[in-house]
């Protein structure tokens, strides 16, 4: 049905997103709040993918 095909297109764009992330260099990155398990991370602005955790002192000054 509906559903089923919905769920269908989600996984294929899934599969997608993971194939341009893995192709991506992550040149431009910035950090960003993901969520409350996630937290805050470096993100790249090109791919969307979660690229690694700021230091300390990243965290300052973003917050700032």
């Amino acid at each position: 049905g509906k559903a089923d095909r919905l769920t269908n297109k989600i996984s294929e764009c899934q599969r997608e997103l993971i194939k341009i992330q893995r192709k991506c260099g992550h040149q431009k990155k910035e950090i960003k709040f993901i969520n409350l398990n996630e937290g805050v991370r470096w993100v790249c602005k090109d791919c969307k993918a979660l690229i690694g955790w700021p230091t300390k002192l990243e965290l300052e000054n973003w917050s700032k």
